[in-house]
């Protein structure tokens, strides 16, 4: 397609008085691009704006060169959408919940099933399909959220929130089906409230703060405000000093603690190199759970604040 997959023009919407997104004025062309903003900065609104769910009360919103308000179709076709919520028919095996979303689409029969599982496989879920949607972990139902996004091979893809709750298996498995979407001549729009995880798929982003665009383009550029703070990464598992002691070793990180929870908190001024360091222990299992802080987001906004004021 030869129009930008996104272009907000002055786009805007209020709730009554509380003003949910100003003056947005955004080209997003192919790639994969991160949204990012704490809760409240006007993420969802832009995503329900994207995919026609609301009005924009001023300005507007072309998709593929196409202006998008509620009721087109034709628009949405080209659209795939994983909502932030943890949204499923709980009692429906994965295969069944993508074969029902596939004939919704206009499938039938073989071709949905076809469909159906060709997306879960893209997102390594093929295996789990026979099992109930209630009977996964909540990584495994975030897999099968984007796969549900994936059904109809979109030209735009919507992410919102995708790695939320994932273990480092899963999240890295996403990460590179999210990488491979957009390099293959697609658009991707990742929004998150968490920075590594928007740094983990891409370097290019959008910063939101109170519905307005704060920052927009290389994360690299943004990281040099912060590469000299330490940040935090927080794990639980099993036997985990040994690899505590390696981590010591290698100097990837400058201390740790440990709660009454059994979690170990590892301070680190690479938290990137950290991560992936960490993502290979996640997959043979030791790591049961891995959370990172949100103090880096909040110093970049508090840093790119003072800097406009």
């Amino acid at each position: 397609m030869s129009s930008p997959a996104i272009e907000c023009k002055n786009l805007s919407r209020w709730y009554g008085e509380v003003q949910g997104l100003a003056g947005l004025n955004v080209t997003l062309d192919k790639g994969v691009f991160g949204l990012l903003g704490p809760n409240g900065s006007g993420k969802s609104t832009f995503m329900r704006l994207l995919t026609g769910q609301i009005h924009a009360s001023r300005g507007s919103v072309k998709i593929f060169g196409e202006i998008m308000v509620p009721g087109n179709y034709h628009v949405l076709r080209h659209i795939g959408y994983s909502i932030g919520e943890d949204v499923h028919f709980e009692n429906e095996t994965a295969i069944d919940f993508m074969k029902m979303l596939a004939v919704l689409g206009g499938e039938h029969g073989a071709a949905a099933t076809k469909r159906a599982m060709q997306a879960l496989d893209f997102m390594g879920m093929a295996e789990k399909a026979n099992v109930r949607l209630c009977e996964m972990s909540k990584g495994m139902r975030q897999r099968v959220k984007v796969a549900q996004a994936l059904l109809f091979e979109p030209d735009l893809l919507l992410l919102d929130e995708p790695l939320n709750g994932m273990d480092p298996t899963n999240r890295r498995q996403t990460i590179d089906r999210v990488r491979e979407w957009g390099e293959s001549g697609r658009t991707v729009l990742l929004a998150s409230h968490v920075l590594h995880e928007v740094e983990s798929v891409t370097d290019r982003l959008m910063m939101l703060h109170h519905g307005r665009l704060l920052a927009e383009g290389r994360l690299s550029d943004i990281r040099k405000l912060i590469d000299r703070k330490p940040r935090r990464a927080t794990i639980k598992g099993k036997n985990l000093r040994q690899l505590i002691s390696e981590l010591l070793g290698d100097e990837l990180i400058t201390g740790f603690n440990q709660d009454i929870d059994g979690r170990f908190h590892l301070d680190t001024f690479d938290l990137p190199v950290l991560l992936e360091k960490l993502s290979v222990y996640g997959r043979s299992g030791i790591i049961e759970t891995l959370e990172t802080d949100d103090q880096e987001l909040e110093l970049v906004y508090s840093l790119l604040l003072s800097d406009n004021a």
